[in-house]
């Protein structure tokens, strides 16, 4: 039987807490996509005890909620397939178009390479090729992500000032210490990525993760997608902001010809 506690004149069951802590551990899983996190990582980031986050994932585990990949934990079957993509004619074709040049980055780097566009102020990821660093990168395709903290959200922003504005007097969420929250000093970052061209995320959206972005135009000049590379705090600081360019110019040339 259920142990019950009053609470402000209303009576709550304490089984609540599990439910709460359930909600918090699948939400998380669901953040990392295919890629998963282990058990001592969950319980860190959920700051859920790790004895009392291994119980419930395997509860969780029973039910098809998550399921298991090694030592990793990942959305499971009950909740569908990963890989969704958001029913966008115009998306479907820019991964169609765009996804070699995301394999170009890969080969010239080995680092992980993702693919986005701008929807409704976040990023919607197209595709993503991992990289020889599994960075714990919360991202998936057709998952979203927040456009103001993230490499390729910023220089889609940056091209876009409808947006940008809506953005900037939005509530801007902090993610890290590092995230910025205020719409004055995104303004600022947003110019400075308009005239580079590229975006870098250091530590903005995921502790330990860090990643560089460029743009991508359609034949009429305007902003249709970002590529970017992710992995470790230093991939920011590597020195692929020329190569990023390069890449992405010629992917805006393609995407020129198939409008």
């Amino acid at each position: 039987m259920a142990r019950w506690s009053h609470h402000e004149g209303s009576t709550v069951p304490k089984k609540v807490n599990a439910v709460d802590r359930a909600v918090r551990l699948l939400a998380m899983v669901d953040q990392f996509g295919s890629e998963g996190l282990g058990v001592s990582e969950l319980a860190r980031r959920t700051d859920i005890p790790k004895s009392t986050t291994f119980r419930l994932l395997h509860t969780l585990e029973e039910s098809g909620a998550v399921e298991r990949r090694g030592d990793s934990f990942r959305t499971g079957p009950l909740f569908g397939s990963h890989l969704a993509l958001p029913a966008d004619p115009e998306a479907a074709r820019v991964q169609t178009v765009l996804t070699p040049f995301l394999s170009v980055l890969y080969e010239a780097t080995r680092q992980t390479c993702q693919l986005a566009v701008l929807r409704e102020g976040e990023i919607v990821f197209l595709n993503k090729l991992h990289g020889r660093h599994r960075a714990h990168s919360p991202s998936r395709i057709g998952g979203r992500a927040p456009a103001h903290c993230t490499s390729l959200g910023k220089v889609l922003l940056a091209f876009d000032r409808e947006a940008a504005e809506r953005v900037c007097d939005s509530e801007l969420i902090a993610f890290t210490e590092q995230t910025i929250t205020d719409g004055d000093a995104l303004r600022v970052e947003l110019s400075r990525v308009a005239r580079s061209r590229i975006g870098v995320d250091d530590n903005e959206y995921v502790e330990g993760v860090s990643s560089v972005a460029s743009v991508v135009m359609d034949g009429d000049g305007r902003p249709c997608a970002s590529l970017a590379l992710t992995g470790p705090p230093d991939v920011a600081r590597a020195g692929h902001e020329q190569l990023l360019l390069d890449v992405c110019a010629r992917a805006t040339r393609a995407m020129a010809r198939t409008s």
